[in-house]
């Protein structure tokens, strides 16, 4: 497994947040961030463009499918070196994020952000941002040229994604295409392009 420094000092930005790369046996943590979240308003990929439109999800947890569709793909890539780390509060996991090895995009130079997710009671707070640098971090010291995202629809993801320099892709990647259809896939290049 590739590990790296971390690239801030998370305890001071965190409120005593400690940053933890995650063993193969700790994976089903994952599934301990409150995901909670009312979405309001998703988007959909028109013509290139993102169409914001009205929805309604009141989202408790985690869907049990999510379990069973992604616990094998988070195994899968630990086994292949995919990088898991996690901000822990105490024993509590807080956010948590995850990157593949395996090689994606346009030009096959991008790293998935495979897991990204940070808890109800601490969004707004620059956990996410900080997780969003560190994953930055990490595939430009292994090489790779930025971060394939395959986001939910939900507006809010979307917008946080492209607040932190993330842009739209014109042309998903297959394979995840394939495995969630209504994804936003976006790319953050850790260079201008």
């Amino acid at each position: 497994m590739l590990l790296l420094p971390i690239i801030h000092p998370l305890r001071e930005l965190t409120n005593m947040a400690t940053l933890t790369m995650l063993s193969r046996h700790q994976l089903d943590l994952l599934w301990q961030i409150d995901r909670s979240e009312v979405i309001t308003t998703l988007y959909r990929l028109q013509d290139g463009e993102l169409q914001p439109y009205a929805a309604y999800y009141d989202v408790r947890g985690w869907d049990p499918h999510d379990l069973e569709i992604y616990t094998p793909i988070h195994q899968q890539s630990f086994e292949r070196g995919g990088a898991f780390f996690a901000l822990f509060e105490h024993d509590t996991i807080v956010a948590a994020a995850a990157l593949d090895t395996v090689p994606r995009g346009p030009q096959q130079d991008l790293r998935q952000l495979l897991f990204f997710y940070v808890s109800a009671q601490r969004r707004g707070q620059g956990l996410g941002k900080i997780l969003f640098q560190q994953c930055l971090a990490q595939v430009q010291q292994a090489g790779a040229a930025g971060l394939y995202i395959s986001s939910i629809a939900n507006k809010n993801t979307v917008d946080f994604y492209l607040a932190q320099g993330c842009r739209l892709l014109t042309s998903p990647d297959a394979e995840l295409f394939a495995r969630e259809p209504e994804d936003i896939h976006l790319a953050c290049y850790c260079r201008p392009q």
